[in-house]
Order: structure tokens, then C-alpha cells, then sequence
């Protein structure tokens, strides 16, 4: 488990209260807020230029593949989730015919930019995966060879299970598919390892587990891929004909794309969401991935032991621990939750008639203890 006494210096604020939606914005470490404060000040005299600021890109491009296991080559920097998945969306070299496979309950910013290529004359297959996981077996019958993309969640935005990439991604190689994962619940609370997993294209979010800002966004696209892709987008910073361009005039017609991810990146960079980026994977660099997945599933595990005393409860995840993740879904009885929570000072989403509880490296035992009484009170006809 995370050691308490570090939540208190980090997350002053978090560690007196009862704060459980990281699936919808992560809390800032102070770490993170004083290194904002730091580039607000010198951005207020002339002593910073972009090419200092472009270093400190780099620094956070490397920081953000040793988190991912890869290459910083193959990091791309974005605003958000979204913009991930419509740069995969509108790379990939697409003919009348093909088509996509993606689970129908996943979340909307991952089926419109994929319901946006009909119009070229894709098709899009919304597979009717009822289970709680989503694997390979499940979506064959909708895979074959015409499919040039699956796309999935790592973990699930509801209920919050974590999906057999493994599994989709040899499905997709015996078809000749890309595979394409939002990442958005995922990242800084699991260990992803996208090599591993066999992802193609991976999207994700910083204002979640990477607890950074909102603006700030990153995409891995695999190496061995990135030359079958055009990006819909370029600028200078995504060519390398920057020899050719002399005092900001292009001289040459060519267009030579960059040979790694970078190629998806155009124009200034959100360097704002970069600086709060580098300091967030300096504290998850400074705990370890490994400890802080460790920690979210154990406060999971703590939270359906709590829980299972409670016959009106139903955990609408599934219990084993290689399918669950830092969001734990509960359905109970009756209306009036949401205000009830709100009255007694706990942060959570309700999502389809559930709550929906997600977890933290912020996140101490003794909450879920808390979180669990309070739901034990209204249940015993001591709450409103």
C-alpha cells in the first residue's frame, strides 16, 4: 500500500476527504501545482524561449515512455483522449470496404470518431459484448478479413473492468487489423505495456490517473507502424525537411513526414499540460506503476470484502483481480444516492443507475472504511 504519510505531503487536500472519482479528474499532486506556478512566473519576463521549453519536452517525452515501456519515439503529445483516437481514426489508409469492430458500450469518444469514416465507406460493427470483459473469443464473430481496426478500452469507463487486450490483439494479427486502445482509465494507475499487449495505436488522457491538467493528452503508435500511417494534420514540427526551410520560407515541394509519432504532433505544443505532465510522472516515477496498481486493486478488494456484509449491495464488476482496475461499480437499491453522497461529503459519479468508485494513489484504506459505513447507514434507515 502507498504510504500514508507521503498522501498527506503530496495530497494535503485529498487526504481529508472523501474523494473517489479519479475516473473523472484526478487530484493534482502539490508537486504538480507548484510546477505550474513556476512556469506561470517565468512566462511573466523574457528569460524563457521555446527552445528551452522544447527540451523540457523532450525530458517529459522520456518520462512518459519509460511509463509505457517504449520508445520515446513512439510518444506523441495531444489534448486529450479524443484527439488520440481521431489521429489513429484518420491515419490509417483506409478503401471502401473495410471495416471497424468496437464494443457498443463503449464510451462515446471512442465510437464517434470511428462512426465519422461511414461516410468514406467504412463500415462500423458494434459488437454485442454483454460480459463484463471484453476478449478475443468474444468479438471474433464480428473480426475478419476486411477489418482494419478494433478498437477498445483498456478499462472501461462503465463498469470498470479491465478488457483481455492480450486476447483482441491476436485476434487482430491472425485478421492483418490494427488495434487501437483507449487508455483514458487506465493510465498512471495500471502498469500498461502496449509492446507487450500487442497494441497498435494507444490514446489517453492526463487529467485522470496521470493527475496532470485537462489540455493534455498522449498517443503511442508502435514504430513498425508509423510509416503506414499519414497524419490528417501537419506543420513544420511534423517533417523533416526543417534544413529546407530557410528564415521560414520553404524552399522545396517536398513533404517528408517524420519517421516516428512525432509526425502526428502540429504546431505549439500545450506546454502548459507538458510542464504538469513532467511533474506528475516525476511523483509516479518516484512510488512505481507497480505499486500504484497494487495499491488500487488492493482498495478494491478492500472495498468488496466491506461491501459483502451488505446484501442490498451488488458489485456490478466482475470479482476477479486480473479484470478489475481502480473503478469498482456498485448498484443499490432505491433513489436519492447522488444527493445523499453529496450531503455527506463524497465525490463519486453515478453511471446507469450505479455508483461508480474510483480509486486513487491518493486513496487511504480508512476511506473505503468510511465510504462503507455511510453506505451502511442509509441502508439501515440512518441517512436521508
Amino acid at each position: 500500500m502507498i504510504n500514508e504519510r507521503y498522501i498527506l505531503n503530496e495530497f494535503p487536500a485529498a487526504a481529508h476527504s472523501l474523494y473517489f472519482d479519479t475516473a473523472r479528474r484526478g487530484l493534482l499532486p502539490l508537486r504538480v501545482c507548484n510546477a505550474l506556478g513556476a512556469f506561470f512566473e517565468q512566462q511573466q519576463g523574457p528569460g524563457v524561449d521555446k527552445e528551452a521549453l522544447g527540451v523540457e519536452v523532450g525530458q517529459t517525452r522520456d518520462k512518459a515512455a519509460e511509463l509505457l515501456h517504449c520508445s520515446p519515439e513512439e510518444i506523441a503529445f495531444t489534448k486529450n483522449t479524443s484527439e488520440g483516437l481521431n489521429i489513429a481514426a484518420n491515419a490509417i489508409r483506409w478503401e471502401p470496404g473495410d471495416n471497424v469492430v468496437l464494443p457498443r458500450e463503449e464510451h462515446p469518444n471512442n465510437v464517434y470518431p470511428w462512426l465519422n469514416l461511414a461516410a468514406r465507406g467504412i463500415e462500423i460493427r458494434l459488437a454485442d459484448v454483454k460480459e463484463c470483459v471484453v476478449d478475443g473469443e468474444r468479438l471474433s464473430k464480428y473480426v475478419d478479413r476486411r477489418t482494419r481496426v478494433v478498437a477498445v478500452s483498456h478499462v472501461s469507463h462503465f463498469p470498470g473492468q479491465r478488457n483481455d487486450v492480450r486476447s483482441i490483439a491476436d485476434l487482430c494479427e491472425a485478421n492483418g487489423a490494427y488495434l487501437v486502445v483507449d487508455a483514458a482509465q487506465s493510465l498512471g494507475l495500471l502498469d500498461i505495456d502496449p509492446l507487450q499487449q500487442g497494441v497498435s495505436m494507444l490514446a489517453g488522457t492526463c487529467h485522470k490517473g496521470l493527475m496532470s491538467s485537462y489540455g493534455g493528452g498522449l498517443f503511442f503508435c508502435r514504430g513498425d507502424l508509423v510509416d503506414e500511417l499519414t497524419p490528417a494534420s501537419v506543420a513544420r514540427s511534423s517533417m523533416t525537411t526543417a534544413g529546407l526551410i530557410e528564415d521560414f520560407l520553404v524552399t522545396s515541394p517536398d513533404v517528408r513526414l517524420r519517421p516516428d509519432a512525432q509526425r502526428f504532433e502540429a504546431g505549439n505544443f500545450n506546454f502548459v499540460a507538458v510542464r504538469a505532465l513532467g511533474a506528475a510522472l516525476e511523483v509516479i516515477a518516484n512510488i512505481g506503476i507497480e505499486q500504484i496498481e497494487a495499491h488500487v486493486l488492493a482498495l478494491g478488494q478492500r472495498f468488496l470484502y466491506d461491501l459483502s456484509g451488505l446484501e442490498q449491495v451488488v458489485p456490478v464488476n466482475s470479482g476477479e483481480l486480473a479484470t478489475r482496475s481502480a473503478i469498482m461499480s456498485i448498484a443499490l437499491p432505491g433513489a436519492g444516492w447522488d444527493d445523499y453522497f453529496s450531503a455527506q461529503g463524497v465525490k463519486l459519479t453515478m453511471r446507469r443507475g450505479a455508483a461508480r468508485v474510483s480509486f486513487g494513489l491518493y486513496t487511504t484504506p480508512s476511506q473505503v472504511d468510511d465510504l462503507v459505513s455511510i453506505i451502511a447507514r442509509r441502508l439501515s434507515g440512518g441517512g436521508a
